[in-house]
């Protein structure tokens, strides 16, 4: 079983879990979602005029089964978008994740710093995977201190890029794999470099991967039966 955490792309075939993400807007129906999926306001695509009207029908859309995740949603220095706003939107982000026990994707760039003070301010207890993580070890390490995920893709196809190293080294557990936006690689050609990285088989990378994933998206199942345990009457009494 191969595992695209996160694409952009509608990808079926039978040993491939597909996680498509979709940006929302106000338009986005429950009928056009595919089988799973993320949803999350993008800040490349987010309006300052409706982006609150978006988030309502994020909020809507997320409670869905097959919404497992939330986002990708994020901070981002190289747009427009003001750096206050875009906090703000992650905030909201970040509480819908809490309240539905979905985890988080996050697109995060040149502003890694804001995203620890979050993390560390909100007190979240949800994962919260940085997607396609590129970046040089310090972050890494950083990122890694503060109990954050990754999800890798085609930068670990080159030999020079620096998250061959984190690839590399990363606690089984706390990695994902991803195609992102790329339609000329394929998540196998992914999967093949990490399994060579991390000196293990194809298979036993496929079977930890396979378990990340379930723990991953599976909080709002776990604790919905742990909730109706709880609330169960004691028929010994």
């Amino acid at each position: 079983m191969f595992i695209d955490f996160h694409t952009h792309r509608d990808r079926q075939c039978q040993n491939l879990v597909n996680l498509q993400t979709l940006h929302v807007n106000v338009d986005l129906q429950a009928k056009s979602l595919p089988p799973t999926c993320s949803l999350g306001l993008h800040p490349w695509f987010t309006d300052i005029s409706s982006w609150e009207d978006a988030y309502k029908n994020l909020e809507i859309l997320a409670n869905l089964p097959k919404v497992l995740a939330i986002g990708e949603c994020g901070l981002d220095r190289n747009i427009d978008l003001p750096m206050e706003l875009q906090i703000i939107i992650l905030q909201r982000h970040i509480e819908l994740a809490e309240t539905l026990q979905k985890p988080l994707v996050i697109h995060c760039v040149r502003a890694f710093s804001e995203l620890i003070a979050l993390k560390k301010t909100t007190k979240s207890v949800i994962p919260w995977i940085v997607h396609g993580f590129h970046k040089k070890t310090e972050v890494f390490q950083q990122l890694l201190e503060h109990n954050f995920y990754f999800s890798f893709g085609a930068a670990i196809l080159s030999d020079r890029a620096p998250v061959v190293q984190a690839i590399a080294t990363i606690p089984q557990g706390r990695f994902l794999l991803e195609t992102d936006d790329r339609d000329d690689i394929s998540i196998e050609q992914i999967y093949d470099r990490a399994a060579a990285l991390r000196q293990v088989s194809l298979v036993t990378l496929q079977s930890q991967l396979v378990e990340t994933y379930h723990q991953l998206t599976s909080l709002s199942r776990i604790n919905r039966r742990i909730a109706t345990i709880h609330s169960e009457p004691n028929l010994t009494e």
